[in-house]
């Protein structure tokens, strides 16, 4: 009976720890898109009329 709780908790802290890189990744990628868009909406003006 304690080896099975013990493998549980060992698969529960594996994927947390998946998830947590797997967010983490997610919110890199989207501050990297941000500043992109940031940074082309400095450099590159609308003609104006």
């Amino acid at each position: 009976m304690l080896t099975i709780i013990a493998t549980v908790l060992d698969n529960v802290k594996l994927s947390l720890g998946l998830m947590v890189q797997g967010m983490l990744g997610i919110f890199i990628f989207m501050a990297i898109f941000y500043l992109l868009i940031y940074a082309l909406e400095r450099f590159i003006k609308p003609k104006e009329k």
